[in-house]
């Protein structure tokens, strides 16, 4: 092989090598579910989730091209390879663990019923025979609606994100709605959310609550060991519960 094809190839491979390691790294979160991630009236995409994405991808010192997307875009997204990272408020379950790869645990979860304050809450069979109830689509509050909804399914009103689960509530397309608690906790304590407030007591069953992951796409087991040293660092040195208090009042791990 003579010099000047030999040139020819090493640059070939040095390109090929930079464009590799100059990758960006895709790293999602929701579209709308506040405090979790929501715009400023500037535009501006801010949250916890928001915060400890941007956390994450300083301590893996790499290039993040951040996305907001609806909840149920994400998990084929990570699971197709066209998500590096992304932090849906997502809990495990043998079904998706077959398509993702989760972290360690970076928050727990609840799910609550809102409603007026006046209404007369006897559980979700009883409130899906008389009222609608708002739910986001393709998640666990709205598969445990349809197992108790029955013939009165109809009653049950699917969205695509947490504000529109609310926005329903409060434009009176739906009575109640059902979330996790702690995407509709700033809403209750909020000028707008006066009238309304929990029914009934946080569920935790049934896929309801547990523990919450970031999901990263299944072919990078390298990765996903990094942001989980990352993970348990930031929970460690306090720098998780730094960002909790900027948009809770009470820890949340």
């Amino acid at each position: 092989m003579n010099k000047l094809k030999k040139m020819s190839l090493g640059l070939l491979f040095l390109s090929m090598s930079a464009s590799v390691h100059a990758q960006d790294l895709v790293v999602a979160y929701t579209v709308s579910s506040v405090p979790f991630s929501y715009k400023k009236l500037q535009g501006e995409q801010v949250g916890f989730n928001v915060d400890m994405a941007h956390a994450i991808c300083e301590r893996l010192e790499e290039n993040c091209v951040y996305k907001a997307m609806l909840f149920p875009e994400m998990l084929p997204g990570v699971s197709k390879g066209d998500i590096d990272i992304a932090l849906p408020n997502m809990l495990k379950t043998p079904k998706r663990e077959k398509k993702v790869a989760f972290s360690v645990p970076y928050w727990r979860s609840t799910s609550s019923f809102v409603g007026p304050t006046n209404y007369t809450f006897n559980g979700a069979k009883a409130a899906l025979e008389t009222d609608s109830i708002c739910v986001v689509s393709k998640t666990r509050q709205y598969d445990y609606l349809k197992g108790r909804g029955g013939e009165f399914s109809k009653s049950i009103i699917e969205v695509e994100t947490s504000q529109a689960t609310i926005d329903g509530m409060t434009e009176e397309k739906c009575t109640l709605i059902l979330m996790p608690t702690m995407q509709v906790l700033s809403f209750v304590q909020s000028k707008k959310g006066q009238g309304y407030n929990f029914l009934g007591r946080p569920l935790s069953a049934q896929g309801l609550g547990g523990d919450v992951h970031m999901i990263v796409r299944p072919d990078r087991p390298l990765l996903l060991k990094r942001v989980d040293k990352i993970l348990n660092d930031l929970i460690s040195s306090g720098v998780h519960e730094k960002i909790t208090r900027k948009y809770f009042p009470f820890s949340i791990l």
